[in-house]
C-alpha cells in the first residue's frame, strides 16, 4: 500500500510538472491546466491515480496538456515535453493494469449492469430494465411502483403476470377455433404478445406452477427486448442474466423488527400474527428463488444494490435508486429523473423551510 501511495505521488508530480513546462514554453496566452495551489493539485491527482489512472479526469487533463504541448512551435522543446508526455501515458496504463490485478469486479455482472461505468454502452436501442426482489414487509413494492411511475415506465409483478397470461390463454383458445390457413398466417407475422401466444403451449405437461415460471420467463425475456419497466420478483433478475439482457438487480429488505411493526401497523395485526405471516412470506419467496434458479435468496452477492429501506423510508429508497441510475440513463429518461429530482429537492427544501418556520414560531 505504501509502494502504491508513493508510485502515485510521484506520478502526480510528473503531471504536474509536465502541465507547468507546457504553460512556461508557450507563454500565458492558454493558461494551465492544472488550476490551483500546487499541494492541492497533487492531492487531487494522487487520489484519482490510485483509484482509477486512465479514469475521465486524469485523461482529460492529460489531452489538454498534450494538445497544448503539440502546439508549441519550437521543434525541439515540443519534441522533448512530447517525450515526457508519452512516458506518463505508458506510465498510467502500468498503472492500471497493475491496479486491475486487485479488482475485484466480475465482468460478465458488469457487462450486464447498464449502470457500471465498464458496462457496454447504454444506447438508444436499449431498456432499461430494473429487477426488484424484496423481503415481505420493506416496502419493496411500494418502493418498486413508485420508482416506474416516476420514471414513466412499466410496473409487473405476480398479480399482473397471472392476468396477461390468463389473457394470453384465452386468446390462444380463441385462436384454435380459426381456419387453419388463417392461423398459420398469423404466427408467420407474429411477434410481442402474439409470438408469446404461440409459444404458450411449449410447456404442456410440465406442473402448473412450473410452466407458469417458465411462461413468465418467456414472456419477461420479451418484455425486455422492446421496453423499459420494473418488475417485482419472478426470479427476472436470473432470468435476464441467463438471457445475456442488460438490467440492473436490486434487493430490498430491513430488520425483521420493523417489518413486523410495519404488518401490524398496516394491517391491524397482533405481534404474533404479524410475525407469522411475514416468516410464511419470506420462506415462500426464498422456496420459489431457490427452486428455480439455484441461488439463495436475498444473498447479497447475487444482487448489484441492496437497500435497508429501514434506513431510508419508503421515499428516500426510491430517490437512491434513481440518484445511482441517472448519470447513465438515455437521454429521454434522464431527463425524466433529473426533473423528478428537481421537484423532489424542490419539495424537500420547502418541507425544511415551514419545519424551520413552525420551530421558529414554537419559541
Amino acid at each position: 500500500m505504501e509502494q502504491l501511495t508513493t508510485r502515485c505521488r510521484t506520478l502526480a508530480e510528473k503531471i504536474y510538472t509536465l502541465d507547468e513546462n507546457v504553460y512556461k514554453a508557450l507563454g500565458s496566452s492558454l493558461g494551465r491546466t492544472l488550476i490551483g495551489s500546487r499541494e492541492k493539485v497533487l492531492s487531487v491527482l494522487e487520489h484519482e491515480l490510485s483509484l482509477r489512472p486512465q479514469g475521465q479526469l486524469i485523461l482529460s487533463d492529460m489531452a489538454l496538456i498534450g494538445n497544448m504541448a503539440r502546439t508549441l512551435p519550437d521543434g525541439a522543446s515540443r519534441k522533448q515535453l512530447l517525450t515526457e508526455y508519452n512516458d506518463i501515458i505508458v506510465e498510467l496504463k502500468a498503472l492500471e493494469e497493475e491496479l486491475a490485478k486487485g479488482d475485484i469486479s466480475d465482468q460478465k455482472r458488469v457487462f450486464l449492469n447498464p449502470f457500471a461505468t465498464g458496462a457496454k454502452p447504454f444506447s438508444k436501442d436499449d431498456h432499461l430494465v430494473i429487477c426488484i426482489g424484496r423481503s415481505y414487509g420493506s416496502g419493496g413494492t411500494e418502493i418498486g411502483f413508485q420508482l416506474a411511475d416516476d420514471l414513466h415506465i412499466n410496473y409487473y409483478d405476480a398479480t399482473i403476470f397471472k392476468d396477461v397470461l390468463e389473457r394470453l390463454q384465452a386468446k390462444r383458445e380463441a385462436t384454435e377455433k380459426h381456419d387453419i390457413a388463417e392461423t398459420l398466417h398469423e404466427m408467420r407475422h407474429a411477434h410481442g404478445l402474439k409470438l408469446f401466444t404461440a409459444n404458450f403451449n411449449r410447456f404442456h405437461g410440465l406442473p402448473t406452477a412450473d410452466a407458469l415460471f417458465f411462461n413468465q420467463s418467456q414472456y419477461i425475456e420479451e418484455l425486455a427486448r422492446k421496453e423499459d419497466f420494473v418488475v417485482m420478483g419472478r426470479s427476472a433478475d436470473v432470468i435476464l442474466k441467463n438471457a445475456g439482457i442488460p438490467h440492473i438487480s436490486i434487493f430490498i429488505t430491513a430488520p425483521f423488527e420493523s417489518r413486523v411493526k410495519r404488518l401490524m401497523e398496516m394491517h391491524e395485526l397482533s405481534f404474533k400474527e404479524a410475525a407469522k405471516l411475514l416468516k410464511r412470506e419470506d420462506k415462500a419467496h426464498e422456496h420459489f428463488y431457490h427452486r428455480y434458479t439455484g441461488f439463495k435468496w436475498g444473498s447479497a452477492v447475487h444482487y448489484d444494490l441492496c437497500i435497508n429501506s429501514a434506513s431510508y423510508g419508503i421515499h428516500e429508497s426510491e430517490e437512491l435508486i434513481i440518484r445511482v441510475i441517472k448519470a447513465r440513463l438515455r437521454e429521454d429518461l434522464q431527463a425524466l429523473a433529473t426533473r423528478h429530482q428537481e421537484f423532489v429537492e424542490k419539495a424537500d427544501a420547502e418541507l425544511l423551510a415551514r419545519r424551520a418556520k413552525q420551530a421558529t414560531d414554537g419559541i
